[in-house]
């Protein structure tokens, strides 16, 4: 009989302390300031806040003496971030002069780490069919050096900065919709 009083004494010791977590958490969720149902309306209403994955340029760079133009970016994802982030610093994007030079490496790289992928997705084929399908691909990568931004080698500097400016437009345009 002893050992189901003290079963009984610890069930209603547990309940006793689950109604004060609840008491708490009540009194807690109450002295919270409430938060609007729909955010997306929400947001869009009030264009002075900036919404979550918005990231205003304005806070990080002030220097720009007072012309303030459409600075909110959207960023969602790491690839996007980085590349508003990277608007705001002095050299705003790689500008590539020599992309031969870096493309038999970047090649073997792509091949030493796809080509067991495609045996694995498609064990049918003989080596030289997997190779021809792995250089397609790296054609159209965004590891290709050639399919990054890339000047001729005696470019000029106005040159480079009219390709940089571009690059720059481009991105604001993808980022701010």
């Amino acid at each position: 009989m002893i050992c189901s009083d003290d079963a009984e004494a610890k069930k209603a010791e547990a309940a006793r302390k689950k109604a004060e977590r609840d008491a708490l958490l009540a009194a807690e969720e109450a002295s919270q300031p409430s938060k609007p149902k729909n955010t997306k309306s929400a947001t869009k209403k009030s264009s002075a806040a900036p919404s979550r994955g918005t990231l205003d340029l304005s806070q990080l760079d002030s220097s720009d003496g007072g012309s303030k133009k459409a600075s909110a970016l959207n960023a969602s994802g790491i690839d996007n971030a980085l590349d508003a982030l990277s608007l705001t610093g002095k050299d705003s994007g790689k500008i590539d002069r020599h992309p031969e030079r870096r493309f038999k490496a970047a090649y073997a790289a792509f091949e030493a780490r796809r080509l067991p992928e495609i045996e694995a997705e498609n064990p049918g084929l003989r080596r030289n069919q997997r190779v021809e399908l792995c250089k397609k691909e790296f054609e159209k990568s965004e590891e290709n050096p050639f399919n990054q931004v890339h000047v001729a080698f005696d470019a000029s500097r106005e040159e480079i900065a009219s390709v940089r400016e571009a690059e720059k437009r481009k991105v604001e345009a993808r980022l701010t919709r």
